[in-house]
């Protein structure tokens, strides 16, 4: 048994020191693991100049943070040596102090960023992926900045403590505020991301083998598929109940996106494997030489 709050209900009183006890309990149990975040953003394409996470910040027009991951270490390290002897140095205190302000602003304007994208491929042509190119990498960014910020408020509530306790009911209702918006507005980019991308699974048999004719665009949906996976087990989606009420469909659609040769192999059968009739139903004004390069793509994507 673990004495970490569901995540799903952070609901404490305004002040005291149970009130203080379990929000501390809450912040720590609302992000389970930021090792796949950390290996998502690390590293920049290549040639561009720019890390991942200085593209995805400026994208979401959110203020430069620096190195968001050496941030997270030392917030990391300031919170170990809380757990371990009770109290927060100074000097501790002061090394983050200033991190707070641009960190919550970059989670709204992440936020907001990876929602405006969502609205924009609820509008795309349907099954246009372009919109959400980046939407993964924009997630898991998320993630790693958020659990700076929930960090940050832990290691503050410890410097208000003692000295300042009478600032503690206000610095409480802020980070029961940071976990409601994570439950509220984390949980509904879940759901939203994940039935856009099933949409783009779904379809006709020659639409889908199109959609993954190129092995770009398999990746992409793969990457995709595996950010969402990474964002909902960091955020303990599933123990917060974020997916309680999902359509079945979604899952078995996201399920087959984990399997894109299989869709590849199983539509082209379909297409090309059938009777002669069904043949030229579905290549109907293709004409011989259009079935063979679907002939030839079915065993290019085969063999990759």
């Amino acid at each position: 048994m673990t004495d970490e709050p569901n995540p799903a209900a952070p609901d404490v009183a305004p002040a005291g020191a149970g009130s203080l006890d379990a929000i501390v309990r809450a912040l720590r149990a609302a992000v389970s693991s930021v090792e796949a975040a950390v290996a998502r953003v690390s590293a920049g394409p290549a040639g561009t100049g720019s890390s991942t996470v200085e593209q995805l910040l400026e994208l979401a027009d959110a203020p430069a943070l620096g190195d968001v991951v050496a941030h997270h270490n030392a917030l990391t390290r300031a919170v170990a040596i809380v757990d371990q002897t009770g109290a927060l140095p100074a000097r501790e205190w002061d090394a983050v102090a200033d991190l707070g302000a641009p960190l919550a602003t970059a989670v709204t304007r992440l936020r907001d960023h990876a929602t405006a994208v969502l609205d924009e491929a609820d509008v795309a042509e349907a099954g246009g992926l372009d919109p959400a190119q980046r939407l993964g990498e924009t997630l898991q960014l998320l993630v790693l900045v958020e659990d700076s910020l929930n960090l940050w408020h832990r290691l503050r509530l410890e410097h208000l403590r003692t000295p300042e306790p009478g600032a503690l009911p206000e610095a409480i209702g802020q980070a029961r505020g940071l976990l409601a918006e994570h439950l509220d507005r984390d949980g509904e980019l879940l759901r939203r991301a994940r039935r856009a991308l099933a949409r783009f699974a779904q379809g006709t048999t020659l639409e889908l083998v199109k959609r993954l004719s190129s092995t770009r665009t398999v990746k992409n949906l793969v990457d995709l598929r595996e950010d969402l996976d990474d964002f909902r087990a960091a955020c303990r989606a599933d123990a917060a109940g974020w997916l309680d009420d999902e359509d079945p469909a979604v899952a078995e659609a996201l399920d087959e996106i984990s399997r894109p040769v299989r869709i590849v192999g199983g539509a082209l059968g379909e297409a090309i494997g059938g009777s002669a009739k069904a043949i030229g139903d579905r290549a109907a004004g293709v004409g011989a030489s259009g079935v063979e390069r679907i002939e030839r793509l079915g065993r290019g994507i085969a063999r990759r």
